[in-house]
């Protein structure tokens, strides 16, 4: 009798770790906690530069990204409409720094981000290699607010959720 629960508690743990160690794959919004909206390049510009920014959620191109696995819990995330990710654009990583769009390049450290699961279909992003987090500067959420680089600071603001999205436009 014993061994069946020792076997069958190593297969539920088993089946936990496995759960939690799924990788994202596809296509997602990714939506603020405490705002409400979505991640999205400022005026779905294409152009190299462009601020992150919060915006309304709507079933767009712009406002959906593609996780690219790269090992853990970290991704590159390439934006359907622009074919860019967002990064700290050449400068260093550092507190209040906006986030912009460039293309994606697999070999920049800067463009490599942590979804760190926080057991509740929540995320925290963080920049890998850092202790800087995505986080709206507007904590009411304004329109068009960049996304900037933060500490950790235990507020919704720097939660996230993602679903799949398959947008037409």
């Amino acid at each position: 009798m014993r061994t069946k629960q020792i076997v069958a508690t190593a297969f539920l743990l088993l089946g936990l770790i496995s759960a939690s160690a799924q990788n994202i794959e596809g296509t997602y919004a990714i939506k603020n906690v405490e705002t409400g909206k979505l991640l999205r390049i400022k005026d779905a510009n294409g152009s190299d530069l462009t601020p992150l920014v919060l915006y309304s959620p709507v079933n767009w191109k712009c406002m959906t990204w593609d996780f690219q696995h790269v090992s853990g819990e970290t991704y590159h995330l390439k934006n359907l409409f622009t074919g860019k990710t967002f990064t700290t654009a050449g400068q260093p990583a550092k507190e209040g720094i906006e986030l912009k769009q460039l293309p994606l390049d697999a070999n920049d450290a800067m463009q490599k981000w942590e979804f760190i699961d926080q057991g509740d279909k929540t995320y925290l992003i963080r920049l890998a290699g850092t202790e800087l987090y995505v986080t709206p500067s507007d904590s009411k959420g304004a329109t068009n607010s960049p996304i900037i680089l933060s500490k950790k600071s235990g507020s919704e603001l720097q939660l996230w959720t993602i679903y799949e999205q398959h947008p037409t436009m």
